[in-house]
Order: C-alpha cells, then sequence, then structure tokens
C-alpha cells in the first residue's frame, strides 16, 4: 500500500518547534506528555511524528510499503511572516529529505514553501526540487476557496510546471487568517463543526475552483491532488449536474470535468469511498490515512470494507499512487 496522506516532524524542526513560546510550538508537560501548537488549537504530540523507526513499525504492521510525507498547512508553519517560516520550512525540507534518502522506497517527501513571500516560496521549490529531490509541494486549501484567491499561488504553479511535481492540497490557512477568522468560530458543536464540517466543505469549494474554473489552464501538465475525498463533493455531484442542466444546458456537467484531479481517501468510510469511485473514477482516488493524526490501519479497513472489485481496491491502495509518484519522482 501507498499512503499518499501522512505528516512528519523531522527531528531538527522538533528541535526549533520545542523552543518556541507561540504556536506553532511543541509544549511538553511535567508528566512527558506533549502537545502541539497549531493553527486552531493544541492536539497531542506523539512520537510517531518524529520516531522514524516508529514510524516505520507501525507501517510494516499496517501493510504500507511508502508515505508520502508532508507538513500541513493547519499546523500553522508555512503561513507565518515569511521571516520565521522561511527556516521553518527549510527545516522540513531539509529533514524530510533525509529521511527519505535515509529509507530508499518507505518515504517520500513534498515540501513546506513560506506562503507569506511568493517569491521566496519559488526559490525554495527549485531548491526542494533540484537539491533535495522532493516530489512536489503540499499547499493549503484556503488558497483555492476561490479563483481570485487561487490566482495568488500562479507563481508556485509556474515553479512546479518548470521544474516537476506533484501538488497536494491539504486544509490549511493563508498567510494573515488567523484561528478567531469567522468561518472558524462556531457557537455549539465546535469539534465538529470545524474539523469535519468546516473542513470539507472548504475542500469542495477547492475542488469548484480546480475543476470548474480556468485556473489550472496553463498548467495542464501538473498533477494536483485534494485531501479526503475532495471535500463533500461526491455526495453534491448529482444536484450540481442537475443544476447545470437546468440553467446551463449544453454545458459540459461537473461531473465530467471532476477527473481532472487526483484524491486521497484520508478520514472516509467505505460508503465515502465507494461514491467517490462512482464519481472520479477508481483511477482518481489513492490510499490517505493522515497518519499519525489519525492511525492507518482504520482507513486500510475502510477500503477493504467498501463494495470495490479487488482490481479497484488495489488500483486506490497502490496503483494510482504508484503511477503518479513514477511521473514526478
Amino acid at each position: 500500500m501507498i499512503d499518499m496522506h501522512t505528516h512528519c516532524l523531522p527531528g531538527p524542526l522538533v528541535a526549533e518547534l520545542q523552543r518556541r513560546e507561540t504556536p506553532p510550538d511543541i509544549d511538553v508537560e511535567p508528566d512527558g506528555s506533549a502537545t502541539l501548537g497549531i493553527h486552531t488549537g493544541r492536539i497531542p504530540y506523539s512520537t510517531h511524528f518524529v520516531d522514524t523507526s516508529a514510524r516505520l513499525e507501525l507501517m510494516d504492521r499496517a501493510g504500507v510499503h511508502t508515505e508520502v510525507l508532508s507538513l500541513p498547512g493547519l499546523f500553522g508553519v508555512d503561513s507565518l511572516a515569511a521571516a520565521e517560516a522561511l527556516p521553518l520550512c527549510r527545516l522540513f525540507n531539509d529533514g524530510v529529505a533525509a529521511i527519505a534518502a535515509a529509507h530508499p522506497g518507505r518515504f517520500v517527501g513534498l515540501a513546506s514553501l513560506p506562503l507569506a513571500d511568493l517569491g521566496q516560496a519559488a526559490t525554495e521549490y527549485r531548491r526542494a526540487r533540484t537539491e533535495l529531490g522532493l516530489a512536489g509541494v503540499i499547499l493549503p486549501g484556503d488558497g483555492f476557496v476561490d479563483l481570485a484567491t487561487a490566482q495568488t499561488l500562479a507563481p508556485v504553479f509556474d515553479a512546479v510546471a518548470e521544474l516537476g511535481g506533484l501538488v497536494f492540497v491539504h486544509p490549511g490557512p493563508l498567510p494573515g487568517d488567523g484561528p478567531n477568522h469567522p468561518a472558524r468560530t462556531h457557537a455549539d458543536s465546535p469539534l465538529h463543526r470545524r474539523v469535519t464540517v468546516d473542513i470539507q466543505n472548504r475542500l469542495s469549494h477547492v475542488m469548484v475552483t480546480l475543476a470548474l474554473t480556468d485556473f489550472l489552464e496553463p498548467w495542464p501538465e501538473v498533477p494536483v491532488q485534494v485531501a479526503n475525498l475532495g471535500g463533500s463533493l461526491p455526495a453534491m455531484i448529482e444536484r450540481m449536474d442537475l443544476v447545470s442542466e437546468v440553467r446551463r444546458p449544453g454545458e459540459p456537467l461537473p461531473s465530467e470535468v471532476m477527473k481532472r484531479l487526483w484524491v486521497d481517501c484520508s478520514t472516509m468510510g467505505p460508503r465515502a469511498i465507494e461514491l467517490a469511485v462512482a464519481v472520479y473514477g477508481a483511477d482518481r482516488v489513492m490510499m490517505g490515512t493522515d497518519t499519525p493524526v489519525f492511525g492507518p490501519r482504520t482507513r486500510w479497513e475502510a477500503l477493504e470494507a467498501a463494495a470495490l472489485p479487488p482490481s479497484e481496491r488495489r488500483r486506490i491502495a497502490h496503483d494510482n499512487a504508484a503511477d503518479l509518484l513514477a511521473s514526478v519522482t
């Protein structure tokens, strides 16, 4: 199995985060427990973020041969002011490249970029590709909630088009978008509204921007992966098609143009995976687990429980990712 959606914190970055007093930071309690301060609060921190040996043991138990490692925007590093973000991004990029080099075939790294300065971001991507051999870049979902916002990230796509690589769109903020943004505050049920409803809703906007506007037209060769099955879009696509048929007859249906993108099935269950295959096709869905935030075993069990033929499960678990990674590494 190839896991296209996992995260890590290399040792040098962990050391720097432990020195910080404001998020993103790592706070160790007197009892030895630790929390990671991220964009929207604090989450448990475990050694699986940094301990490669423990991670490999977990992968072997779960049947995962290769993990694609990234630093998610939700951790709040790439959205810091450029002077803060660049050193941290470089620590991650150097660290993940070292992990991949030490364990050939087991790990693949994606670059983290200082998004408050897109000139520096493009320069760091060039270093990540040409000097470190990273396979692409992770970008925050909030950068694609509409066409105008996405267009600000054109310099990154120009760099990816020139140098090659995968673009992985993952939930996360843009610089200046703090945790008290109206879109992230709720009077009740904040856990489920923020962690599931808001995230999946914003990823649905990402899919609309990437598939239903002309944003990607200048870079037809750049592969784009969207996390979490592209948000709630598989559940809404039939309504979108109906609205298009009634109000814009003759235009391509949304369901016909979504296949430009790849999605991973991180944190989703068997019914959602079945629906995504029906919408995108089995050749556009890949395994993702969000390890170590969530564990890999339950996600593999979700794919096994999906009512899909073995050939399609094989494509999702391995073949699609293998083909995609072969094209960018």
